[in-house]
């Protein structure tokens, strides 16, 4: 479009450019997202930064160099750290992974195209698609909430789809998703997209997209199937699905706080310019260790907390009482980090909390996986082990047992268990059997 403005008005919006990209620069020296690595304002202030200097260049080539100089210094160690996360997924969830796909999807192409840089043999990218498609439920709408989260996705995503097939996997499969989504997109309620966020990914769908993969779905893709996340820590069952009666998703979520590379990047310190958990913000992360979803046959039937306040039992987690360390809904306590609108990671043991995949496996339409969250409670507690193990008998059948241990000294009585609805208020109906409750 540049060409076709008169002179003056090029002259307005380079000189408006260049004065936005100084004050975002000069705000990456001091602000968090400067310094907070794999997080979605960063990802997306640098590309910012980036398009600003590639614009500037020409008229002002020693500052637009300083520009990007500071955007390859941070966007290269996010590619590093990515190449460290083998299973594709971001800590943030589903819709603030979108978030920060879509600018380093777009880093990957302007990389590429202007500094020779390669990043298509990049470990994650090439995993990422199934943190899209694994991670939807039946009928392509609505994705797993794990973390702050809307319904689905806050950006695309398609433009980071056809990325994926032109770059990636050059195979027609991401493609074919991303047809689904953009086919199935609800026209109105809570999982429209904002008017903000809809179009912004347009262009480089457009840019991107290549005719000459036909799309086509995975192998064997109207088969349920379980897919772990290893370094999520998210096992999820029947991903990816058409609307049916008889598709049910199933997730189940016990990981490590950032993820399990960043958690061991920051408590082992491989590298020197990593400052601890300061190089990080897994704030919209939840307390939700050994928490789990259920959709029976497609509907919701037990949900996740979404974009809500940081309630150890709105994850439908195990909270104990009485806790001598609880925050908030005293004398009751759940996980470590909860209570604020975000999490509070840097707090006493909560750059500690972790929970273990223990077991997952799946035969024919039956699963079971389990996990060990006993590192996501304070010690104060003095749990020894809060696991839990989900068994899915059939489409429609959910067998939860929790198993827990403490030491002798533990202050806990009490335990309880909330399965929290989004869309359906719970009641409890006394079960009785041989004229007795």
């Amino acid at each position: 479009l540049y060409r076709f403005l008169d002179h003056d008005r090029q002259q307005k919006y380079l000189e408006k450019i260049q004065i936005v990209s100084e004050e975002m620069y000069e705000y990456s020296k001091v602000r968090s997202w400067g310094k907070q690595l794999l997080h979605n304002h960063q990802a997306t202030n640098m590309l910012a930064l980036l398009t600003g200097a590639l614009i500037t260049e020409t008229y002002k080539e020693s500052q637009a160099n300083i520009w990007k100089q500071a955007v390859v210094d941070v966007m290269e160690k996010t590619m590093f750290l990515l190449n460290h996360i083998v299973d594709g997924s971001l800590d943030e969830g589903v819709a603030y992974g979108s978030y920060t796909a879509k600018s380093i999807t777009q880093y990957v192409f302007l990389a590429k195209r202007h500094f020779d840089i390669n990043h298509f043999e990049n470990n994650w990218l090439k995993m990422h698609f199934w943190f899209y498609y694994s991670t939807l439920l039946p009928g392509f709408q609505r994705t797993v909430g794990i973390a702050d989260s809307n319904y689905n996705w806050f950006y695309g995503p398609e433009s980071q789809l056809v990325f994926l097939d032109k770059f990636i996997l050059k195979n027609g499969v991401a493609n074919w998703l991303a047809h689904q989504i953009r086919k199935h997109r609800p026209k109105d309620g809570p999982m429209v997209q904002s008017t903000a966020q809809r179009w912004s990914t347009l262009h480089t769908e457009y840019l991107w997209y290549d005719a000459e993969l036909p799309p086509h779905p995975p192998p064997d893709f109207d088969t349920a199937k379980m897919h772990v996340f290893p370094n999520w820590g998210v096992v999820t069952y029947g991903g990816g699905l058409p609307y049916t009666q008889t598709n049910t998703f199933l997730s189940f979520k016990s990981g490590k706080l950032g993820g399990r590379a960043v958690f061991d990047i920051v408590h082992f310190q491989p590298y020197s310019w990593i400052d601890g958990w300061r190089s990080f913000n897994p704030g919209h992360e939840h307390p939700d260790q050994n928490s789990f979803t259920f959709a029976p046959n497609g509907q919701v039937f037990v949900s996740e907390a979404l974009y809500g306040p940081k309630l150890s039992h709105l994850n439908n987690i195990l909270v104990f009482a009485p806790s001598p360390t609880s925050q908030c809904n005293k004398p009751w306590e759940g996980q470590l980090g909860e209570c604020s609108q975000w999490l509070k990671w840097t707090t006493d043991e909560a750059g500690d909390a972790a929970g273990e995949i223990v077991t997952a496996t799946q035969h024919g339409e039956m699963m079971f996986v389990s996990g060990e969250a006993v590192s996501a409670y304070s010690s104060s507690m003095k749990l020894k082990s809060v696991y839990r193990g989900l068994l899915l008998l059939n489409h429609q059948t959910l067998l939860v047992v929790d198993h827990i241990e403490k030491y002798k000294d533990s202050p806990l009585s009490l335990v309880s268990a909330f399965f929290h609805n989004l869309d359906i208020d719970f009641k409890y109906i006394p079960f009785r059997f041989s004229n007795k409750y």
